[in-house]
């Protein structure tokens, strides 16, 4: 029973695998021909971190996109090891990874918000970027939208 179990488990695991890696090529190619059109190479779509940075100085400020991405990291690396270890410091590690959990879900929407803005599309098309960026990401890279400039310099708005 223990080596079909382990059979099992490396097949499921194998296949979540496989299904990640087709979702993130969907949503590579529908990121490059998005960079394409905001005049970008589309190679820079391939790299997961600096994509979003490359991204985000077409479509609102590069230092908020370094933010969302620094809690995460660090919630990730340093805050959520130190909340299991229980007791007190564990409970108050574990709000602050929610906090910070929390800040980088706002703060990737308010990034998904100026990219919907920077092609012309409103709140429903950020809410799908932010969820489904595979499906999105395809719409804007073949779709009939096309680039107007950074919505959020040209809004004027402070964050």
């Amino acid at each position: 029973m223990g080596v079909t179990f382990f059979a099992a488990f490396a097949a499921f695991a194998f296949g979540i695998i496989c299904f990640s890696a087709i979702i993130y090529i969907i949503s590579v190619i529908g990121m490059f021909k998005t960079f394409e059109k905001c005049g970008l190479e589309g190679w820079k779509a391939i790299i997961p971190f600096y994509s979003d940075y490359v991204f985000s100085e077409k479509v609102w400020v590069p230092k908020y996109v370094l933010y969302f991405w620094i809690a995460c990291i660090v919630n990730l690396v340093i805050v959520s090891p130190i909340s299991h270890s229980g007791g007190f410091i564990g409970i108050l590690f574990s709000l602050v990874g929610f906090i910070l959990s929390i800040f980088f879900i706002v703060a990737r929407g308010r990034f998904c918000y100026w990219v919907a803005k920077s092609f012309g599309y409103d709140v429903g098309f950020a809410v799908g970027l932010l969820f489904l960026p595979f499906v999105f990401y395809l719409i804007l890279g073949f779709g009939d939208a096309q680039y107007r400039g950074n919505a959020f310099l040209e809004s004027g708005s402070q964050y």
